[in-house]
């Protein structure tokens, strides 16, 4: 089952919405660590503020580039953030990443040009996980269902591996948000 408590993203959603287009983040709650049972053995270590997790590729849109742990604006600056508290590549659920469409390095500047069907490479350690982009979405900029671990199915519980890829639209506006959903059609050794 679920644990609600371990997934709440709430905390992180107006910081990451607001750090992704370059606002402000005064006044956004700040994330708080919550008590909550020992992991398993097995369980991965979520990785450090700021750390590489993984290299991103569309081909479509002629991305690559560097996945770093957070959504801040000192990742966002350099990198493709990952939203903290979202699957990793290769886990169960959805892995959230978010880029800046106009400002600084603007990795997602032509989101809007992948298209059904395209591969979304995530190269992470030694492996490479592809994903099928499955949809497009344009949502308001403070709609959470894109963080669920099904997007768009609130209170779902993580049943595939999905990535959410974020960024501000229309271009040189906040107002909104662009999402590209994808689902994990096959892993294999990188190289």
């Amino acid at each position: 089952m679920l644990d609600r408590k371990l997934l709440d993203r709430r905390p992180f959603a107006a910081a990451a919405l607001a750090a992704c287009c370059g606002l402000s983040v005064l006044g956004a709650p700040q994330a708080r660590a919550e008590a909550a049972a020992p992991a398993p053995a097995a369980a991965p270590e979520r990785p450090k503020k700021g750390s590489v997790i993984a290299d991103i590729q569309i081909k479509r849109m002629g991305l690559k580039a560097t996945v770093k742990e957070g959504v801040s604006q000192a990742v966002l600056r350099y990198a493709v953030g990952h939203y903290p508290g979202t699957a990793l590549p290769g886990q169960e659920g959805n892995t959230v990443l978010f880029g800046h469409r106009t400002t600084w390095r603007r990795p997602f500047h032509d989101l809007d040009k992948v298209r059904r069907g395209d591969r979304i490479v995530l190269r992470a350690g030694r492996m490479s996980y592809v994903y099928t982009a499955r949809s497009t979405h344009v949502i308001k900029a403070r709609d959470r269902r894109v963080l669920e671990p099904v997007p768009f199915v609130r209170r779902s519980a993580p049943d595939g591996e999905y990535i959410s890829l974020i960024t501000c639209t229309p271009k040189g506006s906040d107002r909104y948000r662009l999402v590209v959903v994808g689902v994990r059609r096959h892993k294999k050794p990188a190289g």
